[in-house]
């Protein structure tokens, strides 16, 4: 097998890598329709540069490409042709090909198009057919022989899924004509047969009928009416019929059903015609039997072309046989028309990619700018558009095999790559029969149409490279395992196209530090026996045990309460909290439950909707969603969540694993079960990249065609913000200098660590910047509300006892903490978290590990004084707090020398603000301690909701020895109740290519929507331009005008005047600003 496979490659190299072959040769591609004998003329010859016949030579392939990969198809198949005094000859079939099996036929439809191309091309010593005499020496002169008609039904696809297509239905009692205007002076029996499918809940029967006269029928069981029951009956039908008259102009399909919204289909029909070997004209013919015969034709000739690669020619006309024969004479021999040149584009110079981006010419400048930032990462990347392939590895023809081959090729011969990334939407629907969005990228589809649980569509064949793989049969046995990662970016447009690659780019360049890079969040639906809950406390547990720096956030649909409308339930507070995480960052928002194309449970917690009112995130997550359908990206028609959550500018997804169709929760635990265990895995000490995390991923959980809808959207190359190094503690000790081995609540605790790399060990002495430790006790059980299940307990880190800062040194950093009282003097297992960034070096490092609390403590803290208490409002610590907006940004500073109780133990002591007189809102998860100490803290709280003139605000605050301390004080809104315009700016100014309007306003928080017009001094507008902005920031950096943007020359210098407006959608009020711009 290696042998052969390496003679294959070699032979390939030479055709498709070869400089040398490149430059000197040309090749050239052409359509093809229909199954015939064609030529290619001497003038053609000489017009395609061709010294001579004898060098030419036709590649291709009879229909569409064999799935199952062997090193056949990795090379060009050549078909042999025959040189006559005036041309080259050549039997080539059109994409749909009918072949004789056994005893009998079978129809192989191109799925992918209804064209097939061939390549002609320079090569020494071509294939020929020469003339064949057969050893039959007595002929039959009475031979039976058929033409066979393919009538296709192309015109519905049930489930809008799948690659199995339907003719256009027929109800109850209805009759469809179908013509095919064939006739013979045979009389011998005409033969049918083909497919035929019912969507029927009652037992219905399909007739085949020809002038009235049923030819054959088929029954058909009834289907369920279920949502995910089959969605269609099939049968197959075959029969000999005797027509009424010797042409037949048409045949009726008639279907009776006792369901009146019952339809009957034909997938296919293939009609025989019988003609008689003493009276054939040209054409294609398919023998009875295997006898010798003879036709009357003295100027016809006949070749055998069953072997489409061995076609034989037959040297006398009276004595024929084979099984498929085609008949021709000088009359019927067809042009080779609409000969292009092939780009000779895929060339190799010796450095094989990693990452090849497949993609359409319309979107190569945006694949070309992916991969200059790629290679700038020292990943080798290639953009290929689909065309080149498959004008190289399809013969000019659109086939998915194409591109598999395609990888198939770099992976075994450069033995480099890694993933490949589709940029470019893929449908089931390859032709565009249906309309809608386009198949622009192609993806793979099932053989399954009807069973809505096993039909799917997957980028996974791709994938499939080793040789004997490909066929992937619908069952468990046969599954396949992925050699490569695989990713895909279903953009539309060229619009889709630069938003998401700049989202790629700017999550690899432009990191954001912060805690949110060890947040995962566990989205958990409610009902069916609790079993999505059950599911994610499995994750959880796997991940508080092998994933211990990540702060898991439970957003399980239970704990929050709902409210009833119309029948419906909704979650506010479910809705509010899953945007409230996403706005504050997560590595990983993981869902489990019900969901569909557009929306995340029944109780609507997110809909597709939602988006528009989402402002921008900072940080973007990977989601995975273990739910159906909402994932799905291969329909026309349906814009998925997914898709949407992808392509949004500046918010929803960085990229997610997600699925198309309907699934089983089982399969959906199997898969999301193998994801947690390999995304935190590293490999050599290095984290892995999105495509090797989803290859072993789905090899870990095979499970036939139910798990191979899962997809990742999204860039298989990227690898996620994980932290860079680690965060290790090596002292703990007390006020005394003793080291410890637990920690005891009131005791002055020191501990120093450093950042170390987590491949050597090693300490990172260039490391300085600062760190964060968060110390949270036990889990405690938290109750779920039972609103749709019983009421089910689950552990959860609520309690926060210590949360701090402080700076990094040369790689080592210290600190102190105090725990509250409350806490037993019995051991318990707590949990220690750090985080640490170096800007300078944008380099940042995560750490954690189990803790245990409690043991003996030393003497009490003498104080008996409560916190100290500033209050600053928009970096104002002053009163009066006047301002004219109604969205303030607080900052509250406390000191304490025994530290500020921010456990929650003693609900009295929680650290809160109270607004008006309102509800006490409790703020102890947003206190952080400063300077290595626990004495002085901070929180940073933004002030929502304020009214029209005097407000006041209370804080509360405790030390750990139960000491409160209140400060109340006053701000006073003024001018909130209209839009305002407080500043603006304009730089540069004067400007000559383009410039920036920054702005700010009285309306942070708010839905607005902000417009900029430019005006000569004439009065013309020269730009004009609005946006809506969601949840806006005070300070607005709102267009960046590009002189040439909106026209084809800069603008004249001089002065020219511009409008800034901004309308809020709370109540339409408005503002404008006006001032003058100089072009220069």
């Amino acid at each position: 097998m290696r042998n052969t496979l390496k003679v294959s490659f070699s032979f390939l190299l030479l055709i498709f890598l070869s400089p040398q072959a490149w430059s000197q040769e040309r090749f050239f591609k052409f359509p093809i329709l229909e199954n015939g004998i064609y030529q290619l003329s001497k003038n053609q010859l000489a017009e395609l540069g061709f010294s001579d016949f004898s060098e030419v030579a036709f590649f291709g392939y009879p229909g569409r490409l064999p799935q199952k990969l062997d090193s056949s198809q990795l090379e060009w198949r050549e078909i042999p042709s025959m040189e006559t005094e005036s041309g080259l000859l050549v039997f080539l079939t059109g994409p749909h090909v009918i072949n004789p099996i056994n005893e009998g036929i079978e129809y192989l439809h191109h799925y992918y198009s209804d064209t097939l191309y061939y390549l002609i091309g320079k090569k020494d010593s071509p294939k020929r057919v020469f003339p064949f005499s057969s050893q039959e020496d007595i002929p039959n002169q009475n031979q039976l022989l058929y033409q066979w008609t393919a009538l296709k039904g192309e015109e519905t696809n049930i489930l809008n899924s799948g690659r199995v297509w339907y003719s256009k239905p027929v109800g109850a009692g209805a009759i469809q004509s179908i013509p095919i205007r064939k006739g013979t002076e045979s009389t011998a029996p005409w033969k049918i047969q083909g497919k035929v499918m019912a969507q029927s809940l009652q037992a219905s029967q399909i007739s085949i009928i020809e002038n009235g006269n049923v030819i054959t029928s088929a029954q058909l069981a009834p289907i369920p009416n279920s949502t995910y029951g089959i969605k269609g009956s099939e049968a197959s039908l075959e029969a000999t019929f005797e027509p009424s008259t010797s042409t037949v102009n048409t045949i009726e399909l008639g279907f009776e059903s006792s369901d009146p919204n019952g339809n009957g289909y034909f997938e296919q029909l293939l009609v025989g015609v019988p003609f008689n070997s003493d009276n054939l004209d040209p054409g294609l013919y398919f023998p009875e039997n295997k006898s010798s015969f003879s036709t009357n034709c003295t100027t016809c000739q006949a070749w055998e072309v069953s072997d489409f690669f061995n076609p034989k020619a037959f040297e006398e006309q009276s004595s024929l046989s084979g099984q498929k024969i085609i008949i021709f004479e000088q009359g019927s021999i067809q042009p080779i028309q609409q000969i292009e040149s092939v780009e000779n584009i895929l060339l190799s110079n010796g450095n094989w990619p990693e990452l090849l981006i497949i993609t359409d010419d319309l979107f190569f400048p945006e694949a070309e700018k992916l991969s200059t930032h790629k290679m700038a990462q020292g990943i080798f990347v290639q953009a290929v558009s689909t065309r080149d392939i498959y004008d190289h590895f399809g013969y000019g023809n659109r086939d998915i095999v194409a591109i598999r081959n395609f990888l198939a090729w770099h992976f075994h011969e450069g033995k480099k790559l890694k993933n490949v990334l589709f940029l470019g939407k893929g449908t089931f629907d390859y032709k565009g029969k249906l309309g809608g969005r386009p198949s622009i990228v192609p993806t793979y589809s099932s053989r399954n149409s009807l069973n809505p649980l096993t039909t799917f569509s997957s980028d996974d064949f791709f994938g499939l490279l080793e040789i004997g793989q490909g066929n992937w049969e619908e069952s468990q046995e046969g599954d396949e395992t992925l050699s490569i990662g695989i990713g895909r970016l279903p953009v539309i447009n060229r619009r889709e196209a630069e938003l998401v690659i700049k989202k790629i780019m700017d999550y690899e360049s432009n990191s954001s530090f912060g805690r949110w890079k060890r947040n995962f969040s566990l989205f958990a639906d409610d009902g069916d026996n609790n079993i999505h809950l059950r599911d994610a406390e499995s994750h959880s547990t796997f991940l508080g045990e092998n994933a211990n720096s990540y702060f898991q956030e439970k957003l399980y649909l239970d704990r929050f309460e709902q409210t009833s409308d119309n029948q419906s339930q909704r979650s506010p507070e479910a809705k509010e909290k899953l945007l409230q995480t996403l706005e504050d960052g997560t590595l990983f928002l993981n869902f489990i439950g019900h969901g569909n194309e557009t929306t995340l449970t029944a109780e609507e917690v997110f809909r597709i909707e939602d988006l528009a009112n989402w402002p921008n995130f900072q940080n973007l997550p990977l989601w995975v969603t273990a739910t159906c359908e909402f994932g799905r990206h291969d329909s026309p028609f349906i814009r998925s969540a997914a898709e949407e959550l992808l392509i949004a500018e500046g918010k929803g997804a960085i990229g997610l694993l997600t699925t198309g169709r309907p699934v089983f929760s089982s399969v959906n635990f199997r898969l999301n079960e193998a994801f947690i265990q390999e995304v935190f895995k590293k490999v050599n000490g290095k984290t892995q990249d999105l495509g090797n995390i989803y290859k072993n991923t789905k090899n870990a959980s095979l499970n036939g065609p139910l798990n191979r809808n899962f997809s990742l959207l999204g860039d298989p190359s990227m690898k996620l913000d994980y932290p860079d190094f680690e965060v290790k503690i090596t002292e703990w000790k007390d006020d005394s200098g003793k080291n410890l081995s637990s920690l005891p609540f009131l005791t002055e605790i020191t501990y120093v660590g450093e950042i170390v790399d987590p491949q050597t060990g090693n300490r990172i002495s260039d490391f300085n910047g600062s760190f964060e430790i968060e110390l949270r006790d036990k889990e405690v059980k938290i109750k779920t509300l039972g609103d749709e299940s019983s009421p089910v307990e689950f552990p959860d880190e609520i309690i926060m006892l210590f949360r701090g800062s402080g700076k990094v040194v040369n790689g080592i950093f210290e600190g102190k903490f105090r725990l509250p009282e409350g806490l037993s003097t019995d051991l318990n297992e707590g949990r220690l978290r750090f985080y640490a960034v170096d800007s300078t070096l944008s380099q940042d490092a995560s750490g954690g590990q189990k803790a245990l609390l409690g043991g003996e403590n030393t003497a009490k803290p003498d104080d008996d004084e409560g916190p100290e208490i500033k209050v600053i409002i928009e970096n104002q610590s002053i009163t009066p707090f006047i301002f004219p907006k109604n969205q303030l940004e607080a900052s509250f500073e406390f000191f304490d020398l025994t530290g500020i109780d921010v456990s929650g133990l003693i609900p009295e002591y929680d650290l809160s603000i109270r607004i008006n007189g309102g509800d006490e809102q409790v703020l102890n998860q947003r206190y952080i301690s400063l300077d290595g100490s626990y004495q002085r803290g901070k929180v940073n709280y933004t002030l929502k909701g304020l009214q029209e003139g005097i407000n006041t605000l209370e804080i509360k605050a405790a030390d750990l020895l139960g000491n409160i301390s209140t400060v109340s004080v006053q701000i006073e809104v003024r001018g909130s109740n209209q839009m305002k315009i407080l500043d603006h700016m304009v730089f540069p100014n004067p400007a000559n290519q383009k410039t920036t309007f920054k702005v700010s306003h009285n309306r942070p928080g708010e839905n607005l929507v902000i417009g900029l017009e430019v005006y000569d001094m004439a009065g013309n507008i020269l730009f004009s331009e609005s946006e809506r902005w969601v949840k806006v920031d005070p300070d607005l950096e709102a267009f960046s005008w590009i002189f040439l943007q909106s026209q084809s020359k800069i603008p004249a210098k001089g002065t020219y005047i511009y409008k800034l407006t901004l309308q809020s959608e709370r109540d339409n009020s408005f503002d404008s600003i006006s001032g003058k711009l100089i072009i220069e």
